[in-house]
């Protein structure tokens, strides 16, 4: 995962198969980054029909690769309580101290710098983009500008999904 790297279709199939039988997924459920490929779409497709049940809808957020690594890049948070920031979009009010807890203490996940980032969008184009064909022929996709406000994305989201 630190380099970028997707984890194997039969794992994965079978960590989502267990979870989509527990009793709080009964009412309903959100699956968010699988699935990533066609066999694990042609897998999820087998499991949801064993247990009566199908997809009410496929959300791709559309954003440039060059905003997204630029997003991701920047991201850091407050060692102490977890607090979000981001290097351009969301800094401290005074630098270098957390707006939350008032810590000094910032940590960088590994994985976002902009080599892992472009190494996951690769991986994306080659594995995960196939799979909007696939499910626009379904009738279930939906596609969203992801570069509006963080609001206009949900209620985009909501409206669609009738919440």
């Amino acid at each position: 995962m630190d380099a970028g790297k997707l984890v194997s279709d039969d794992l994965v199939v079978q960590i989502i198969a267990d979870r989509i039988q527990e009793d709080d997924c009964a009412t309903g459920f959100l699956l968010d980054g699988f699935p990533r490929t066609v066999a694990q779409a042609e897998a999820l497709d087998v499991m949801l029909s064993d247990i009566g049940r199908k997809l009410d809808a496929v959300i791709e957020v559309t954003v440039p690769d060059s905003i997204l690594v630029e997003r991701v890049a920047g991201r850091y948070a407050c060692a102490k309580c977890g607090a979000g920031y981001h290097d351009r979009f969301k800094k401290p009010a005074q630098a270098g101290v957390c707006d939350q807890c008032g810590s000094t203490d910032f940590i960088r996940r590994d994985d976002d710098n902009a080599e892992t980032v472009r190494t996951r969008l690769d991986a994306y184009k080659k594995q995960t983009e196939p799979l909007l064909p696939y499910y626009q022929e379904k009738g279930v996709l939906l596609q969203v500008d992801g570069e509006q406000s963080i609001d206009a994305v949900a209620r985009t989201i909501d409206e669609a999904l009738g919440v």
